[in-house]
């Protein structure tokens, strides 16, 4: 073999190594990570109203709305939850005056942030009140670290996270349903007729969300237990299912079940409440 072909042969050889390697090793541009993309909002609405007339007159109702929004390794939502109804007896006897049954509204906040992986850290905040309970408001914040436990596809629709925390809580109940200074001089915060109290809150949370028969149905579970360390009988425990259905892209149906036990309340007001409501919900 002469010289000329011999270094043909090498240059050619050298060539196609290049080319090899070219192809298995992926660019620096691929090397680097994807910018955050922002997601943007998105949001869901669902009402509910129930009537009835007769001797006894019922009615009911409530709204749910939720904004959601991711971007990067972040999380926000915000929800506002309220549920109206009164009932009234015709009877000559009871004079036909209306009485709340349902009265509750709440705000509620939360943002996660991933850490790495399957942890990350939550934060989440609630400004509510329910006067059927005799509490005026409710303000609490808590933070802490969690862990995605598993996960599905798509991620968001199915996953089960859990969460500990610690967390402020401020309440303030009025058995009485009166306003300060009605009569004068009779009703002040913190004179047993308006109480006031503070919490520090050893927190848990979870969140289970799957799809059902075939991702027919949207199921999601939550649940949050609160005990103060500075009065570890007033802890509260509340959870929540609902259940979604797909009318169309847009629409669903929903029914949702909400469960909430005090075990410190004022006399006569009951430590657990509950509550069951079906209704349409609206995707934006």
């Amino acid at each position: 073999m002469g010289r000329h072909s011999y270094r043909s042969i090498v240059r050619r050889a050298g060539l196609g190594m290049l080319a090899v390697c070219g192809l298995a090793t992926p660019s620096a541009a691929h090397d680097e990570p994807a910018a955050p993309v922002n997601e943007g909002w998105i949001g869901g609405i669902s009402a509910s109203v129930t009537a009835q007339t007769g001797q006894t007159d019922t009615f009911a109702g409530s709204i749910d709305a939720v904004g959601e929004q991711t971007f990067g390794k972040n999380w926000l939502r915000g929800r506002f939850n309220g549920v109206y109804g009164t009932t009234r007896n015709r009877s000559e006897n009871t004079g036909g005056n209306d009485k709340v049954i349902q009265d509750a509204q709440g705000l509620f906040g939360d943002w996660k942030h991933s850490i790495h992986d399957r942890f990350f850290w939550q934060s989440g905040s609630e400004l509510s009140r329910n006067s059927v309970q005799d509490r005026e408001v409710r303000a609490a914040l808590v933070t802490g670290p969690g862990y995605r436990f598993w996960e599905g596809e798509p991620v968001d629709l199915e996953h089960f996270d859990m969460n500990l925390g610690l967390g402020y809580r401020f309440e303030m109940y009025n058995p009485d349903n009166r306003t300060i200074n009605d009569p004068p001089g009779v009703v002040t915060i913190g004179d047993g007729n308006i109480d006031q109290d503070h919490f520090a809150d050893l927190a848990a949370g979870f969140e289970y969300k799957n799809g059902l028969f075939q991702d027919a149905v949207q199921y999601t579970h939550v649940g949050t237990a609160r005990m103060p360390v500075n009065d570890p009988e007033a802890y509260v425990l509340i959870t929540e299912v609902i259940f979604g259905i797909p009318l169309t892209p847009a629409w669903s149906f929903r029914a949702s079940y909400y469960v909430e036990y005090n075990h410190v309340q004022p006399d006569e007001v009951n430590n657990l409440t509950t509550r069951a409501t079906v209704g349409l919900g609206y995707t934006f």
